[in-house]
């Protein structure tokens, strides 16, 4: 995976990272410390097109600092990260965490390919409303009370089915 950090005082060439995604003061924003393993994980997450394991986050870290990160570290990080709502955690049918940026979907809905993990947002359907309605209220009357409701569908994404 290629991947370049933001800059740094000891590089002064800023790159197209530093300028399109500020990591350091997402994290600010959002109430945390903005260390530099948080802001690593946050721009590594930010810059792939699919959700990453814990693996492949520690992998990539190691590449884009040449330094191999603690693994406990990266595991604090996206524990704050997706309490603070910066990450999503999605447990695969392998039963493997992976992690991406949240994706703000309109409808709270998305789409995960089951190859390659990508979350999509669902577009807006002006049924879907209904529908979680009479999900929910059928919950309700089994004594379920649901506090979010959010669809997932799954299945191969058009790059995969390819």
């Amino acid at each position: 995976m290629a991947f370049r950090m933001k800059s740094t005082k000891s590089h002064p060439t800023p790159s197209l990272a530093a300028v399109v995604f500020d990591s350091e003061s997402l994290l600010h924003e959002s109430g945390l410390r903005a260390t530099r393993a948080a802001q690593t994980v946050l721009e590594l997450l930010e810059h792939t097109s699919q959700p990453l394991t814990h693996e492949e986050v520690a992998a990539a870290y190691t590449t884009a600092t040449g330094e191999l990160p603690d693994r406990v570290t990266i595991y604090r990080v996206f524990d704050r990260l997706v309490e603070a709502g910066l990450c999503d955690r999605r447990v695969g049918a392998d039963r493997v965490n992976r992690f991406s940026r949240h994706v703000e979907a309109a409808s709270g809905n998305t789409f995960e390919c089951d190859q390659c993990h990508k979350v999509l947002a669902l577009p807006s359907d002006p049924e879907l409303p209904k529908v979680m309605g009479r999900l929910g209220r059928a919950l309700r009357k089994q004594g379920i009370d649901t506090r979010h409701t959010a669809l997932t569908l799954h299945g191969t994404c058009g790059d995969c089915a390819r």
